[in-house]
């Protein structure tokens, strides 16, 4: 599915490490072009290709989250759509058959909000049973 968001401490240490090296050789550069004044807009140049290119990396990975996100999206909204469709369709059915139909559904909505949408943990739903009560393992599981 989707990859999980890395922790603050790994964020920290990446960041850390870009300072470094970005000081080491900014500095390194600083100690070439005292030497070289001529040199200094390549030392430009290169600069703005880095930022560049760590600015393409950043807005890539971004596109793609969000292209992730709006793929699930439409998929639960396709899936969960579907079950209403069968659960309005379960209104003009005998009551034995409709109380099947709205069990199922209910269940294959409940399976795809803890299955497919990534970080959400949905308590089990409660169905009830022929004479309209809830059913006693389900309240046991949910507790």
């Amino acid at each position: 599915m989707m990859s999980t968001t890395p922790s603050v401490r790994y964020r920290l240490l990446l960041s850390g490490v870009a300072f470094f090296v970005v000081l080491i050789v900014g500095y390194g550069s600083d100690l070439v072009l005292a030497r070289h004044p001529d040199w200094m807009i390549a030392d430009d140049l290169i600069l703005g290709i880095a930022a560049a290119l760590v600015v393409f990396h950043y807005e890539k990975e971004r596109t793609r989250f969000f292209a992730d996100k709006l793929r699930v999206i439409r998929d639960m909204n396709a899936f969960v759509r579907n079950e209403l469709q069968i659960l309005y369709a379960a209104l003009e059915r005998p009551e034995k058959m409709k109380v099947t139909a709205i069990e199922r559904s209910v269940e294959r909505i409940d399976w795809a909000l803890r299955e497919l949408l990534p970080g959400r943990h949905t308590p089990e739903v409660s169905s009830v049973n022929r004479s309209g009560e809830l059913s006693e393992d389900r309240i046991e599981r949910s507790a």
